[in-house]
């Protein structure tokens, strides 16, 4: 299904749905429940956060690079919040 597609289903601009899959914003209880009927799975939103049958995933590492539990450095600029992860402590990069 394309960004297109699922932004259509979900009445949601392709820029939202392109923010949610790259992490960029989060998406809300209604937005959650909008998903999982556009992917056919009714009211059972979990399913969005199961990944048990997602082998490629799996192997690439899942969610340890993307919660890894290290600090972070906050920043705020013009009402927006950067986070810095030092190379030396980001899970991706080898120093």
């Amino acid at each position: 299904m394309s960004q297109q597609e699922l932004a259509e289903l979900c009445e949601l601009s392709v820029d939202q749905i392109a923010n949610i899959e790259c992490g960029k914003n989060f998406a809300s209880e209604t937005t959650i429940a909008m998903l999982a009927a556009a992917f056919g799975m009714g009211n059972d939103h979990q399913k969005l956060f199961d990944y048990s049958e997602n082998d490629a995933f799996i192997k690439s590492g899942g969610m340890k690079w993307r919660a890894s539990g290290k600090p972070s450095v906050l920043r705020v600029h013009n009402r927006k919040v950067d986070v810095a992860i030092p190379k030396s402590q980001h899970p991706r990069k080898k120093s």
